[in-house]
C-alpha cells in the first residue's frame, strides 16, 4: 500500500460545491458568481442531468514529460496515437514535471529575455505548473517515477509493482484496462459559459453504481488543447513542435482534489460545481478539462471524462 504525504497548495482560482440533490457530503467551497455576466446571480439557470446509462470504465493516461527532454516526443507520439485509437475512452494529460519536482527538462533557459544569448526566445516558455510541482514531489518515492519521460494508467500499479512506467509499455496497458468492465462510479458533465466575463460555471454529476466505503476525491484538470513552442527531439531542437493536451492545473488549484465523501450506497449522486475564468485573450475553444474520481487510499483514478465548454 502506498501513502502519500501533502502539503496543499492554497487555492488558485476559485471553484464551488454545491449540490441540487440529495448526497452524502456536501463540500463547502465559493463560487465566482461574477462570472455569470447575463443577469443576477438568484437567475442563474442550474442544469439538471439526464440518466446516464454509460457503463464503460476510461483511462487517463498522465504523459510527464518536459520540453528540453529529448525522448519526450517519442512518448507524445505514442500517448497520440492511443487517444486516437480509442476517442472518448482513452484521455492524456501531458504534465510537465519531472520527480522530485522540476529538473533542466522543465525550467525555461536562463538566457530568455537576453536578445543577444538567446535571439530566437529558445525554450522560454513555462510548462511548469504549482500542482504538477506537487505530483512530481508526491510520485518520487514508491511510485516508479523515476525520469522523464514516464507515465501512468489510471495510477494503476502494473502487475502489483510501479504506478509509473515507460512509454513502449503504455499501449499494452491501457488495452487490458479497457477490456476490463469493472466501472463503479459514473460521471456526467454540463456547463454554462458566458462571453462577456469569458468564464463558466462547470457542473458535474458522480453516481455510485455499487457501495463503496471509501474516502473518494474529485479533480479537474485544465487542459490546453495545443500550443506550437520550442522541443528537444532526440538532441535536435524544434522550433515550431506541437505540444498536445497541455496541463495548466486544476480548477480549484488543488492537485489532488475535494473529497465528496467516505460512505456511499449504490445510487448515491453527488454533485460537485466548479467555476473557471479562461486566460486573457484565449477562448474556449482552445480546452477543455478531464475530470476524474479517484480512491484516497491508492490513487486509483476510478473514472474520468473530458468536458468541452
Amino acid at each position: 500500500m502506498k501513502y502519500l504525504f501533502l502539503v496543499i497548495l492554497p487555492l488558485l482560482i476559485i471553484s464551488i460545491g454545491c449540490d441540487k440533490i440529495e448526497q452524502p457530503y456536501k463540500p463547502i467551497i465559493e463560487l465566482d458568481t461574477t462570472l455569470f455576466s447575463d443577469d443576477v446571480w438568484e437567475n442563474y439557470p442550474w442544469p439538471s442531468f439526464n440518466e446516464n446509462t454509460n457503463t464503460e470504465r476510461n483511462v487517463l493516461l498522465e504523459d510527464y514529460t518536459g520540453h528540453k527532454c529529448p525522448n519526450c516526443p517519442k512518448a507524445a507520439a505514442i500517448a497520440k496515437t492511443i487517444e486516437e485509437a480509442n476517442l472518448g475512452r482513452v484521455f492524456v494529460a501531458s504534465i510537465h514535471t519531472a520527480p522530485g519536482g522540476s529538473v533542466g527538462f522543465q525550467k525555461p533557459l536562463e538566457t530568455c529575455g537576453d536578445a543577444v544569448a538567446n535571439p530566437e526566445n529558445k525554450f522560454c516558455h513555462d510548462f511548469r505548473t504549482p500542482e504538477g510541482e506537487v505530483f512530481g514531489a508526491a510520485f518520487a518515492t514508491g511510485f516508479g517515477f523515476g525520469e522523464n519521460p514516464s507515465g501512468n494508467m489510471n495510477r494503476l500499479a502494473v502487475g502489483n509493482e510501479n504506478v509509473f512506467i515507460p512509454y513502449l509499455g503504455w499501449t499494452t496497458i491501457i488495452n487490458d484496462i479497457l477490456a476490463i468492465a469493472n466501472l463503479k462510479i459514473n460521471l456526467q458533465a454540463k456547463s454554462n459559459y458566458y462571453l462577456a466575463s469569458n468564464g463558466a460555471f462547470i457542473h458535474v454529476e458522480a453516481e455510485f453504481l455499487e457501495p463503496i466505503e471509501k474516502n473518494i476525491n474529485i479533480v479537474a484538470y485544465v487542459i490546453e488543447n495545443q500550443t506550437i513552442n520550442w522541443q528537444d527531439s532526440a538532441g535536435v531542437e524544434l522550433e515550431h513542435y506541437h505540444h498536445h493536451n497541455i496541463f495548466l492545473g486544476c480548477i480549484d488549484g488543488l492537485a489532488f482534489g475535494e473529497s465528496i465523501g467516505t460512505s456511499f450506497k449504490t445510487g448515491d449522486k453527488i454533485q460537485q460545481d466548479y467555476s473557471y475564468k479562461l486566460p486573457n485573450g484565449q477562448s474556449k475553444d482552445e480546452f477543455h478539462f478531464l475530470i476524474y474520481v479517484y480512491d484516497v487510499e491508492t490513487y486509483e483514478i476510478l473514472q474520468v471524462i473530458k468536458h468541452e465548454l
